[in-house]
């Protein structure tokens, strides 16, 4: 029976691998297009699906619109600090793949909102959550180290002869974990944070689907307004090196229909992922939609597992013990602190 409310949940889920995973493939491998590019277009396609299915449920353009004219400061808040953690998310993943991107940021993002809800919202922590932060930041910094080799591990002198720890030595090793690609999952996570609390503001007051349709929508145009910047920096500054190389420019790479083919086909992932989730929270809440969704983690790391050994290129971590663990760990933390809001009401009964 919960397998029957919660399995569209799964689908958001594999939806948020999926697009994590095509993400690497379209910036890296093989269309090639920017990042900016790609988020503005495809959150802006997705945005206008979730709000036209909006639309067609209620079949009320009135109480469509009054999300955009009774709460738009919160809805361009939102908006602000979605664009700003998709944007993120999208290049992150351009810098180190797809799953150390997602190994980084899905821990450190329910970490950040729960910490944000506290200092915000007055919100108090109970145990779990506690228990769940601790783990899930074992995970974080788990994660960040997996991009680092036994052998420079094993080759990097943390003592000297008598047997003391060197400080000196110590320090470049914990510098050399974080490189700009990792900075920009931290600041995605963020970004993504600050977001949830201002769509809590606007779901007390309008529909998930209408919050999720528009927030996806002005997020859009948030990137696209940078899009514009970036292609006329490409089109009136082109470098040495692409006239060298003959690569061609965005501008170049979005007038090829196939290309635009893929962008469409590709918009319909967020889409299907914002629409699954906004289901998954009516069905069965938002702890155990939370809990299931965050098991992209694995699935992102399973599916480049697998499509690296069928000999597909994959932006794989340098160290995959420490890689895997991470996840592990990332993946606990992320339960604990959910099933707090399930747990908690048994235990205050047992008690009363």
């Amino acid at each position: 029976m919960l397998f029957y409310k919660s399995w569209i949940v799964f689908v958001y889920a594999l939806a948020l691998s999926l697009e994590s995973v095509i993400i690497e493939y379209l910036t890296i491998y093989f269309v090639k297009i920017s990042p900016i590019v790609l988020s503005s277009l495809s959150i802006t396609l997705s945005g206008i699906m979730l709000l036209t299915t909006a639309y067609v449920t209620i079949r009320n353009y009135k109480y469509l619109l009054k999300i955009f004219t009774k709460s738009w400061k919160y809805l361009l808040l939102a908006s602000l600090s979605l664009s700003l953690g998709i944007f993120g998310w999208y290049d992150s993943i351009n810098r180190i793949g797809a799953s150390k991107e997602a190994l980084i940021a899905g821990p450190i993002e329910i970490i950040l909102i729960i910490i944000l809800a506290r200092v915000f919202l007055k919100e108090r922590l109970n145990r779990f959550q506690i228990i769940g932060i601790c783990i899930g930041s074992m995970g974080f910094f788990l994660s960040l180290a997996s991009d680092i080799s036994f052998d420079i591990i094993n080759s990097t002198n943390l003592s000297n002869p008598i047997g003391e720890m060197n400080i000196n030595s110590i320090f470049p090793v914990i510098l050399s974990l974080i490189s700009f690609g990792d900075m920009e999952a931290i600041i995605s996570a963020v970004g993504f944070a600050v977001g949830v609390l201002f769509l809590g503001k606007l779901v007390t007051k309008h529909s998930s689907i209408h919050v999720a349709g528009a927030s996806m929508f002005v997020s859009g145009l948030i990137l696209a307004v940078f899009m514009v910047f970036a292609l006329l920096s490409d089109t009136m500054f082109v470098t040495l090196q692409q006239y060298l190389d003959d690569s061609p420019s965005q501008m170049e790479l979005l007038s090829v229909p196939r290309n635009m083919i893929i962008l469409f086909l590709f918009s319909l992932i967020p889409f299907i992922g914002s629409l699954s989730y906004v289901m998954g929270l009516r069905r069965i809440g938002a702890s155990l939609t939370a809990t299931i969704g965050s098991s992209n983690l694995i699935i992102i790391f399973i599916i480049q597992l697998i499509l690296k050994e069928l000999g597909y290129p994959s932006h794989l971590p340098e160290n995959l013990f420490l890689a895997t663990f991470g996840c592990i760990m990332g993946f606990l933390g992320i339960f604990i602190i959910h099933m707090s809001d399930l747990f908690i009401p048994k235990s205050r009964k047992n008690f009363s």
